[in-house]
């Protein structure tokens, strides 16, 4: 269900995704501030501020959208909008960027039928650089993937104690998976 083509997004130095097994198809490409743009057959490190993705007009963003293209072998003329993703990993990072638009952002790079896994912990972390918008309740997740048409397929609390009955500022590890959204269709002389 992880697919092919894997987004690491705020991936910093060790990126959650090379747990992943290694496959001949399988790219991952990681996207961190603090990235070296580094690159292998089956990885691409790419520096960039993860709150600037989507942002076209910016330098950084358009040079960083023509390095993933030159590694995925696309024509960014023609293919730089499309849903390419298999999948999207926000590992520990939604505490430290304004978690809706940068996971609006990544959305819409995001196949239909694609996943979102979130793994964090509101809160946890250098509460110093923590930004305003950032995550600071569980619930604010089910939120998104409704108002943008997600299924949660699986969520759970790995390190909940028993009798814990509040989810919203414990660890999480959640997938939701991008439904297909159906075409409108216009009604002719309306």
């Amino acid at each position: 269900k992880i697919g092919n083509l894997i987004v690491d997004a705020g991936s910093g130095a060790a990126p959650i995704t090379r747990l992943l097994k290694t496959k001949p198809e399988r790219k991952r490409i990681c996207v961190d501030i603090a990235a070296d743009n580094g690159r292998s057959p089956d990885e691409l490190r790419v520096r960039l501020d993860i709150e600037k993705v989507g942002e076209s007009e910016t330098l950084g963003y358009r040079k960083a959208l023509l390095r993933v293209c030159r590694f995925l072998g696309i024509d960014p003329r023609k293919n730089a909008g499309r849903e390419l993703a298999d999948t999207i990993v926000f590992s520990d990072v939604l505490n430290y960027v304004d978690f809706w638009k940068v996971m609006d952002a990544f959305a819409k790079y995001l196949k239909p039928g694609g996943r979102m896994i979130v793994i964090n912990l509101p809160m946890r972390g250098s509460r110093a650089l923590f930004s305003a918008k950032g995550l600071k309740d569980n619930r604010h997740l089910y939120a998104f993937f409704l108002e943008h048409h997600f299924e949660i397929e699986h969520k759970s609390f790995p390190e909940r104690p028993r009798d814990a009955t509040d989810e919203s500022e414990e660890l999480i590890v959640l997938v939701a998976r991008k439904c297909v959204q159906p075409e409108t269709k216009s009604t002719p002389g309306v």
